[in-house]
């Protein structure tokens, strides 16, 4: 194939220029993030968590909330619920809860939150920068977007719950806010249940059925 054909076979509408860069540029920050925490957490230990580490990926936590207003709320479709709730959660998670408790970010568990996050969204930005630019991706990859939720989701839930668990400490006796936390964290083992089937669902559906295709 000539260069000039490779030229038109890969010249990207203005759109889809504008989603590479934002899906690079989240890759990009992901990967720092979880280096820094990488980096950091051996040198200063857990109790320099909620300005040296936390406050960046805070920061860097928005990018999915960001990603689903512009991107995915223009264009919704039913399978893309599952993502526009976990970047609102997200959000809530950082700035609603450990914002507000920053106590609970020396914990162990919000360690591994972060490491969890950075590394689903770093395989997640990275897949998906190759998909533009490419129309493919290296089969490493395109393996770990499906099936990296066998780690990632499991420390999140159960890192998530811990935090919450801890934060009931911290907040007023019978007031609303810790009811919401009580029943937010009663709530995590049902939609745990369920999301774990639309991640089978996912991976059956756009990688299984491909891989079977392939081997067939």
């Amino acid at each position: 194939m000539s260069n000039r054909n490779r030229n038109i076979q890969y010249q990207l509408p203005l759109h889809e220029k504008i989603i590479l860069l934002y899906d690079v540029s989240g890759a990009t920050l992901w990967w720092c993030c979880l280096g820094r925490l990488l980096i950091l957490l051996p040198l200063v230990g857990r109790r320099f968590l909620p300005g040296g580490i936390a406050d960046f990926f805070h920061i860097v936590a928005i990018t999915p909330f960001i990603n689903s207003i512009f991107f995915k709320f223009n264009k919704f479709k039913w399978s893309n619920l599952w993502s526009i709730i976990n970047s609102i959660k997200i959000v809530w998670l950082c700035f609603g809860l450990i914002s507000s408790f920053t106590r609970i970010a020396k914990h162990t568990t919000y360690s591994i939150l972060i490491f969890s996050y950075c590394l689903q969204y770093g395989i997640h930005y990275s897949y998906y920068a190759f998909r533009i630019k490419f129309r493919t991706t290296p089969w490493f990859l395109f393996w770990l977007q499906y099936n990296n939720f066998y780690l990632t989701y499991p420390l999140q839930t159960v890192s998530e719950m811990v935090l919450i668990f801890l934060c009931l400490q911290f907040t007023p006796d019978d007031s609303w806010y810790e009811l919401g936390l009580k029943g937010l964290f009663l709530a995590y083992i049902p939609i745990a249940y369920f999301a774990w089937q639309h991640f089978e669902s996912r991976k059956q559906a756009k990688y299984t059925s491909i891989i079977e295709k392939q081997n067939a």
